[in-house]
């Protein structure tokens, strides 16, 4: 007579029914790191997570509404990117960054991320019409030792053409974008189609 148990699913549960055998003291060194732990003084950044913790729910609201309207404040004073507040810092690579309220949505920069894969290139840059082909305007950053070439590009929206120049003598076309016939270097070009936002 069959009871309607299954003999390989009662041997899996014996084998997975078997407690592990517990190295002597594993549990007392767990126990002492924990003890440890909260013996040690909390960071700043800690307490004050632990403060937000134990406001109530509108408490908690009242103060994210107050830093929201602070950091807005920042931007809509324009204090947040202003170059006379650091008169002996020098620009960052890349186009100067307007507020968007002031621009036309057809004029805004848009950032565009590139990768390209050259494992044996000492330099890689993104060259194109929208850096005038200035192959000191976009240079790339390799990923880790031995990953692809990477950068962030800024282009007005519509149709663009660039290419990667390797080692600072040989145009490289994007082998994952589309192509078009290239008249600034006569050459084959890569397309970037950048969107309106």
């Amino acid at each position: 007579m069959d009871d309607g148990r299954d003999e390989m699913i009662d041997r899996a549960a014996r084998a997975l029914g078997a407690m592990p055998a517990v190295r002597t003291g594993a549990v007392a060194r767990v126990l002492m790191a924990v003890r440890a732990n909260q013996a040690r003084p909390a960071s700043p950044w800690r307490r004050v997570a632990r403060r937000i913790d134990a406001m109530s729910v509108s408490a908690r609201g009242e103060a994210l509404l107050v830093a929201a309207s602070l950091v807005a404040g920042f931007f809509v004073r324009g204090t947040v990117g202003d170059d006379r507040l650091l008169p002996d810092a020098a620009p960052v690579g890349g186009p100067a960054l307007q507020p968007a309220a002031n621009v036309a949505a057809e004029q805004r920069l848009m950032p565009v991320a590139v990768a390209f894969e050259a494992a044996n290139a000492t330099s890689v840059a993104v060259v194109g019409d929208f850096n005038g082909w200035d192959p000191r305007a976009t240079p790339m950053a390799r990923v880790g030792d031995a990953g692809p070439w990477s950068a962030t590009v800024f282009a007005k929206p519509g149709r663009h053409t660039y290419a990667f120049l390797v080692d600072g003598t040989t145009l490289v076309a994007d082998p994952r974008a589309p192509r078009a016939r290239n008249a600034d270097f006569e050459g084959d070009a890569s397309v970037m189609m950048v969107r309106t936002p």
